[in-house]
């Protein structure tokens, strides 16, 4: 994609509507949630975490277990 092209600007333009999208989701959250807005995402952040950090640790118990061994 060539810088100044059709569709460099519509590619930048689609960014820019999208970024705007999200900064007011973001600020109407804030608003709505007010001082628990910090609260909600760090119990939100800390659940996916877990999540994912179980998820992580059964493919490496998967993995690991393909490439041992076998005892007889």
């Amino acid at each position: 994609m060539k810088i100044g092209s059709v569709e460099w600007w519509k590619d930048r333009t689609a960014l820019l509507v999208v970024s705007l999208i999200f900064a007011a989701l973001a600020w109407g959250f804030g608003h709505v949630a007010g001082e628990w807005s910090s609260l909600i995402l760090g119990v939100v952040v800390f659940v996916a975490l877990f999540t994912e950090n179980r998820r992580l640790r059964r493919e490496v118990k998967r993995l690991t277990e393909n490439t041992r061994p076998s005892e007889h």
